[in-house]
């Protein structure tokens, strides 16, 4: 899927720009502009519709449509949003591109954006960032964190946000067990769940497990941080100069650490295969003590789910081991495409309004009153989400707890939620985006098959690491120099 995917991409924006889809005329792209208010000559034009990709968006069947009617009513403009299938969200987005048929707005990840600002697919909004007294209070870290070549070709949705380490709090106390400090520390934890019977007196713990041994987007060492640790699956600068991280010296000691506590018992027997769901769903029937995902709400989600199998079930976010620290995320984003026939209006009435502290960030975060949210004697408070009555209705778009703004949220989070985020905030680093290459984004789709090969066989034995690193070495040279020679010239 991933390698279709860049691709598909690369493949999209060449047609882009060949067949002028964005540019040229007599396109379906071209007839099918973005209407428009009148204004005057020196006021931004208000656009009565907005055509709208995205991928993390409220899904139609817990109420987007009451959404959509809500953000009319509060700015007089149409929003129509597509939102394929979350596992296919680029591949359709690049056939979109490719067919001429080019939304206004595109929701677009950090792995995706320098393809995307490189190609002439985006509006640049460098100049429009930096007049907009809306988004002057916001600190510039997050929107400068995804520039392409000095230039914001797309503004932030809300901060990266990123993965913490969970561990079973109740497990611990019965145990009578600290949270770890180190990776020593760690692994003994790990240990002790191994040989924790469960509650039919076997030993079926799963003390460690993930989703996969390397993640297929960036940060690729988003999960298992304490066994990678300084360790970077991806393209790095070292002393300057940009080098493959899978061949520096810490990338065999993080093999090593894998493979010996997988060979101990202590890493889920099924971590290749995993999948996100699958991961989740063993947390949730208690089978699993330590598990990396993301902080912030899903620290309320999880125990929640856990406390449906194990009334007793706790859960605790660990502050990172010594040894390393979290990652996180460059911010997933939204960009304006080139085809947008008023960029500015757009700018203005959605990226502005969503991020106005005020009440375009209530109507994207928390929705709309009355239907995903009431009021009650002074206190706001949400309603059940429709999917699932047992809990509150879910974010609209921008989780509140990861606002770029100083957003006074009326309805309070949940302790768990700020707690996670805290730590996570503490001691976790940025990723940076890679440079724009067109080198770089054909040679990922074979260069993440092939590490994920060698890292998956490395860890359950199949190959050993001296014979893993070996085999990345020479099935990923050819590519490998090719990259290296085009982000250091």
């Amino acid at each position: 899927m991933k390698k279709s995917i860049f691709r598909n991409l690369s493949l999209a924006l060449s047609l882009t720009m060949i067949g002028g889809g964005l540019v040229g005329c007599g396109s379906k792209a071209d007839t099918a502009a973005t209407s428009t208010s009148k204004a005057t000559d020196t006021a931004v034009v208000k656009p009565t519709t907005i055509k709208m990709t995205t991928d993390t968006f409220l899904k139609p069947e817990d109420g987007m449509a009451d959404f959509v009617a809500g953000f009319k009513k509060q700015t007089g403009i149409a929003l129509q949003i597509t939102q394929p299938v979350h596992n296919q969200y680029y591949d359709k987005l690049s056939l979109q591109f490719a067919s001429g048929d080019v939304p206004d707005v595109v929701e677009i990840a950090s792995s995706y954006l320098s393809s995307f600002g490189s190609n002439g697919a985006l509006w640049d909004m460098t100049d429009a960032i930096s007049k907009s007294k809306t988004l002057q209070t916001i600190d510039p870290k997050y929107a400068n964190s995804i520039k392409v070549n000095d230039k914001s070709f797309a503004y932030p949705i809300q901060t990266g946000g990123g993965c913490i380490t969970y561990l079973r709090k109740d497990w611990l106390d019965k145990l009578n067990l600290k949270v770890p400090t180190t990776y020593d520390e760690f692994t003994a934890v790990l240990k002790a769940f191994k040989d924790m019977p469960d509650a039919n007196g076997k030993k079926t713990i799963i003390p460690y497990s993930a989703a996969g041994v390397i993640n297929t987007e960036v940060p690729y060492s988003i999960y298992l941080r304490e066994f990678y640790q300084d360790a970077i699956p991806n393209f790095t600068k070292v002393n300057g100069k940009w080098v493959d991280g899978m061949s520096q010296p810490n990338m065999k000691a993080a093999l090593q650490r894998m493979t010996k506590a997988y060979s101990d018992g202590l890493i889920d027997k099924e971590i290749v295969t995993n999948k996100t769901s699958s991961v989740r769903d063993k947390f949730y029937a208690g089978k699993v003590g330590a598990f990396t995902y993301w902080a912030g709400d899903w620290n309320r989600i999880m125990e929640q789910k856990l406390q449906n199998a194990v009334k007793t079930g706790t859960m605790i976010a660990i502050p990172a081991i010594k040894e390393t620290k979290y990652i996180e995320r460059a911010p997933v984003a939204l960009g304006i495409t080139s085809k947008a026939k008023n960029p500015t209006g757009i700018f203005k009435y959605l990226i502005e309004f969503m991020h106005d502290g005020g009440e375009g960030e209530t109507l994207f975060t928390n929705g709309v009153k009355d239907l995903n949210y009431k009021v009650t004697n002074g206190v706001t408070k949400k309603v059940p989400s429709k999917l699932d009555p047992k809990i509150d209705f879910p974010k609209i778009y921008e989780s509140p707890e990861l606002s770029l703004t100083k957003f006074k949220n009326p309805i309070p989070l949940d302790k768990r939620v700020t707690s996670s985020l805290a730590t996570f905030t503490k001691d976790s680093a940025l990723e940076p985006l890679l440079p724009a290459s067109d080198v770089l984004t054909k040679a990922i789709p074979d260069l993440l098959t092939l590490k994920n090969e060698v890292i998956s066989k490395v860890m359950v034995g199949t190959l050993t690491v001296d014979a893993g690193l070996a085999k990345y070495n020479k099935d990923s040279k050819a590519l490998v120099d090719s990259v290296l020679a085009d982000l250091n010239k």
